[in-house]
């Protein structure tokens, strides 16, 4: 009796023993579902915390549209001063747009955020300047009646960026239809030079030169002016060269320098003895160089002279496709000074109708841009009948150069003299283009004179509409977002019932 007693109640302990533990084991099973999903949604509420203040993305276009290039954010990862970006609309309107620049204002606004994540010194605010009328008021330095869109500040210097900075637009639409159409956008140059402008406490003056009959060069002194460098014009007929001015520029003059304006030039030069001044020099290819006789002087007192004709490239290699021999690419020369702080050394400069300029004297003067040396001169004031005899020498030309002067002891500054042949070599046209290193190479020129670091600024724009990898862009942007609120935590409760119901029913 007791043994059949004992049997019934261990069959009944191990009928228990299971059933407790496949229970036991659900249970766990549903809590650690539970806590998972509860770390994922907790993960997901900190991302969107985050993404609120510092948006992901990620870029799938052909030309990475909506990131920064390598040279912006090297730039920015430098700031050491704290920048504040206002974009003085609400961020919902700033994206808004027709169908035909929506694409760009959203890609402006993203290149935005990504300036502000390149540096923990950089803040972004958006100011609804209808709501707060008032926010103006502190900068009297700008012009409120224009576009401005952005304004950039560091401590007390303050910069505003207007709607004509940050895009291209097309200029027939808008001057017969009032319709503005943006075509191309320049948002991540606009602001990075807003920004060198504010947090570049003393900037480098330069002086162009009037009353010579000089050119327009009003596309690299702009140029100058986003790369924190100051510009005044001055007439020496009946103005003086400020002290403080490290550079003068004399831009294609019609007629030369009269004796007064020579000496106050040569002086400026030799600055008491001090030296530390820098002239640029680029000569008019339309008179006659005994026009100049002043002119000519200064250079032959730096070593050098012009050339009254033109470089004639015969190299394929620097000849560019579709152009004439008078339109060529140049190489650097041997000396790396003026070179090293390029971010790309492999990209030429480009200049057309080039007036050669000779070394007189190598201890002073040296090469900046040589030619190939398989062209040669062709003078300026050759007759007709005399091209059938004409026999060139091919060498390679100089097509810009330097002369430098100081009082002969160690550490001494230099003045120097830099003769650019060709005056095209400053057009918008070439300085636009990245495809040239012109742009580049001019600003480095400047501030390796002037003893700068190079924070030179030349940035490509970037368009929207380029083909993407099956993705449109506004998908591209919001993938990471639906991925992370949605898709995940569903994914891992679908697999965490199935665990349990599986489980529940072995």
């Amino acid at each position: 009796m007791k043994q059949n007693m004992n049997a019934s109640e261990n069959k009944t302990t191990k009928a228990k023993k299971p059933a407790n533990r496949k229970l036991t084991r659900g249970a766990m099973s549903l809590l650690l579902t539970v806590l998972f999903i509860a770390a994922v949604v907790l993960v997901n509420i900190v991302l969107s915390v985050i993404t609120n203040t510092h948006p992901l993305y990620i870029d799938v276009t052909e030309n990475a549209s909506y990131q920064l290039q390598k040279e912006t954010k090297e730039y920015l990862d430098e700031i050491k001063e704290p920048v504040d970006i206002y974009v003085l609309q609400k961020e919902t309107d700033f994206e808004s747009g027709d169908s035909a620049n929506y694409k760009y204002r959203v890609q402006a606004n993203k290149l935005i955020h990504a300036i502000e994540n390149s540096s923990d010194n950089i803040t972004l605010h958006y100011v609804d300047l209808a709501a707060e009328p008032t926010f103006t008021t502190p900068y009297t330095q700008v012009d409120w009646t224009k576009s401005h869109a952005v304004l950039v500040k560091s401590g007390d210097l303050y910069r505003a960026v207007d709607l004509t900075d940050m895009f291209d637009f097309d200029q027939e639409q808008y001057s017969q239809y009032g319709n503005i159409v943006i075509t191309g956008q320049k948002v991540e140059q606009a602001l990075t030079t807003a920004i060198v402008n504010v947090t570049t406490k003393e900037k480098t003056k330069v002086t162009v030169l009037t009353g010579q009959g000089e050119q327009d060069m009003s596309a690299f002194t702009k140029l100058l002016e986003n790369n924190a460098y100051e510009i005044e014009t001055v007439s020496l007929l009946n103005e003086s060269i400020s002290d403080d001015s490290e550079f003068v520029i004399i831009y294609d003059p019609d007629v030369d320098l009269d004796d007064k304006a020579y000496d106050t030039l040569t002086k400026w030069l030799n600055n008491d003895g001090k030296f530390g001044h820098n002239l640029f020099y680029f000569p008019n290819d339309q008179h006659e160089l005994s026009e100049f006789p002043n002119l000519n002087a200064l250079l032959a007192d730096y070593g050098m002279e012009v050339r009254y004709g033109y470089v004639y490239e015969n190299d394929e290699k620097h000849i560019i496709p579709g152009a004439n021999h008078y339109v060529s690419l140049y190489d650097y020369g041997e000396d790396t000074t003026y070179t090293d702080n390029l971010r790309n050394s492999s990209i030429p400069v480009v200049m057309m109708l080039t007036m050669p300029v000779n070394i007189t004297d190598d201890t002073m003067a040296k090469p900046l841009l040589k030619s190939s040396d398989k062209s040669f001169f062709f003078p300026r004031d050759m007759q007709e009948d005399a091209i059938k005899d004409f026999d060139p020498k091919t060498e390679s030309l100089n097509g810009a150069a330097i002369g430098i002067r100081n009082d002969g002891t160690e550490g001494s500054k230099n003045s120097s003299v830099v003769v650019i042949g060709s005056y095209d070599a400053l057009t918008a046209n070439y300085l636009s283009t990245t495809a040239y290193n012109n742009a580049a190479y001019f600003v480095n020129l400047f501030n390796t004179l002037s003893n700068r670091d190079d924070i030179s600024v030349v940035i490509e724009g970037k368009d929207p509409s380029s083909h993407e990898l099956g993705i449109t862009s506004m998908n591209a942007i919001m993938f990471p977002s639906i991925l992370v609120r949605f898709v995940i935590p569903i994914g891992v409760l679908v697999i965490g019932l199935i665990i349990w119901i599986r489980r529940r029913h072995k």
